[in-house]
């Protein structure tokens, strides 16, 4: 989808997180400049939104400001993933200031915020897929998804 459509993402998702590492839980929302890319395709924009981390897990980049969305504080982190020769794309990361295990969120309302409060992102791009998953960065960390849903309508 466009984001300039304005439509509404939906998601609610309930998991528990067990494990001693350095880990978080998030969205990637993943974005592009053409409606149907490749696996070849390099992204333009990554946002990330993180409802829970563990263990001193932090996202890429720098830390701009503090904003609600859907009821809760979000520290925003702007920066740049480097994928080699001469790749690359900017990384936007939502992360919770405090944890949770339960979320019932408009992703919309995070694209809107980079998009209309900011003007870091370009309301023309599309959003190609939204993944969600953990990633543990050190130690070891399990991710078990009770329940799952999101919808782009």
């Amino acid at each position: 989808m466009r984001i300039w459509d304005n439509r509404s993402i939906p998601t609610t998702w309930n998991y528990s997180v067990s494990g001693s590492g350095t880990m978080n839980v998030a969205y990637d929302l993943w974005l592009h400049t053409q409606s149907n890319p490749d696996s070849s395709s390099t992204p333009t924009d990554e946002i990330m939104i993180w409802p829970y981390r563990f263990g001193g897990a932090g996202p890429a980049g720098t830390y701009q400001t503090t904003v609600n969305i859907g009821g809760a504080n979000w520290d925003l982190y702007r920066g740049w993933i480097n994928a080699g020769n001469g790749n690359g794309w900017n990384v936007f990361s939502f992360v919770r200031t405090s944890n949770t295990t339960s979320v019932s969120l408009n992703l919309r309302d995070f694209v809107n915020d980079l998009v209309y409060n900011r003007q870091w992102l370009s309301n023309a791009k599309y959003l190609t897929s939204i993944q969600a998953g953990t990633e543990v960065f050190i130690g070891s960390g399990q991710l078990d998804t009770n329940s799952y849903w999101v919808d782009v309508q």
